[in-house]
């Protein structure tokens, strides 16, 4: 009995001194091992001033397209997303009461043209005839008012005859340029009414984007700016743009002012706008000094933003510092980090606050 307790002592130092052993040796590889890193300096750099307005793209040219009669639909020859050519007929009203109208003008235009012959045949006889005083002043004044009467009444049928020709102009609803249609508001059948819009058409060869600008930032954009805009069905492609034009007013935008981008598209991005798209406008201008950093150094920890740098004992130091603007993967260092000072860039494994460290 007494001697298994010896037995059993012995074996228990045994394995505390083991354990201790082990504990000691991972105590000092820990010690001993140091992270590799990569250390860059802070440096004062120059960046442009970055703004980003939100707007839509829209068709540089749009129209809604009416007429100005009132008649019944007999024909639609496109459908919404078509493309047209100018000129090409799109709608077609019934007008067979105008032309009838027509052929009454002409057949009364016919009748005047013969009479105004015959009135301008009488009124030279009658003025050869007063010249050789065969014939009285009274005479020669009445044909004389016969034909100018026939010349006004000439006038008359033809001004009324451009009158039903442009009756019959705004029966047939034809493109004003070539584009798509974008919206067809009544159908075969429908009744047409003057100032109603009937169609709907947009010139896809030119875009633009109207975009909101803040009342803080309306001074920092002016005419003939040139931008850059961002389109989501585009992906990370960015179209060139200029400012055609700012609304120095917002009393109708809700105290938003609007400006007219126009976009420089190639002929691919063109294929992939649409009128109606969400689209970002950034305008860099101007320059601000600041110390920048990659934004994918820095550690955060709640509200906390941090940077490891090495300290003179050559160990990983976190240090708290405040940032700025933002301008793509970088980011503006406003207090916390000096110029000149270094931070890591780049460290292999995992880094802890007193971690001993070597440059790589």
């Amino acid at each position: 009995m007494y001697a298994k307790q010896i037995i059993y002592g012995i074996a228990f130092l045994l394995t505390i001194a083991l354990t201790s052993c082990g504990s000691q040796e991972q105590k000092e590889k820990k010690v001993t091992s140091k992270i590799k890193v990569e250390l860059a300096k802070a440096e004062w750099k120059k960046q442009a001033d970055t703004y980003r307005f939100s707007g839509k793209v829209e068709a540089d040219q749009h129209s809604g397209l009416s007429t100005r009669i009132m008649g019944q639909i007999a024909r639609i020859y496109v459908a919404a997303g078509e493309k047209v050519q100018k000129g090409q007929l799109l709608l077609q009203i019934h007008d067979q009461d105008i032309r009838a109208k027509k052929a009454q003008v002409q057949a009364n235009k016919i009748e005047v043209e013969a009479a105004l012959k015959n009135a301008e045949k009488d009124f030279e006889r009658f003025r050869i005839l007063f010249e050789q005083k065969s014939a009285s002043q009274k005479e020669l004044d009445d044909v004389s008012t016969h034909y100018q009467m026939m010349k006004a009444k000439l006038n008359a049928v033809q001004e009324m005859e451009q009158e039903v020709d442009e009756m019959l102009r705004y029966a047939s609803i034809k493109a004003p340029y070539s584009g798509i249609i974008t919206k067809k508001y009544k159908n075969e059948g429908d009744l047409a009414t003057p100032g109603v819009p009937l169609l709907a058409i947009e010139n896809a060869n030119h875009y633009k984007v109207m975009a909101r600008i803040p009342e803080t930032e309306i001074a920092k954009i002016q005419k003939n700016d040139l931008v850059k805009v961002k389109v989501a069905a585009l992906g990370e492609d960015l179209i060139d743009a200029y400012v055609k034009e700012v609304n120095p007013s917002a009393l109708y935008t809700g105290n938003q002012f609007e400006a007219e981008i126009v976009l420089n598209a190639n002929e691919k991005q063109k294929e992939q706008l649409h009128s109606g798209m969400h689209a970002n406008v950034i305008l860099e201008k101007g320059d601000q000094s600041g110390i920048m950093v990659p934004d994918d150094v820095l550690i955060h920890k709640g509200q906390l933003t941090g940077i490891y740098t090495m300290s003179q004992s050559k160990t990983a130091l976190l240090r708290w510092i405040r940032t700025g603007k933002r301008w793509g993967n970088q980011v503006e260092v406003l207090s916390g980090l000096k110029e000149g000072e270094q931070y890591v860039l780049s460290h292999q494994g995992k880094i802890w606050d007193g971690a001993e460290l070597e440059e790589k």
